[in-house]
């Protein structure tokens, strides 16, 4: 029998790229990019619901300069052969030589 279910939209306030895996533990874990697109952020929770509540945990953050360092969206989990992978897009900050 499938029931339909009404879920809160948006599922976590400020966030975009959502990204929800649920993983052989039974916990659904979730990342999305955050407003100063800084850092990689990661919520797990027992339900879908629950992941509004979940503390955050930081995952990693941007580099200072060069590659890594700017606009960090969209990242992704994954569980691969046993290990945990976060898959994102980031760009460069540009570094000025003064002549």
């Amino acid at each position: 029998m499938i029931t339909n279910r009404e879920y809160s939209n948006p599922l976590v306030e400020q966030r975009a790229d959502p990204w929800v895996y649920k993983h052989t533990d039974g916990y659904y874990y979730f990342t999305a990019s955050v407003p100063e697109y800084d850092r990689i952020e990661v919520r797990r929770a027992a339900t879908i619901e629950g992941l509004r509540e979940a503390i955050p945990v930081v995952a990693w953050r941007k580099y200072e300069t060069g590659p890594l360092s700017a606009n960090i969206w969209a990242p992704e989990i994954h569980y691969i052969d046993g290990r945990w992978y976060i898959y994102f897009a980031a760009a460069r900050t540009t570094e000025t030589k003064e002549g």
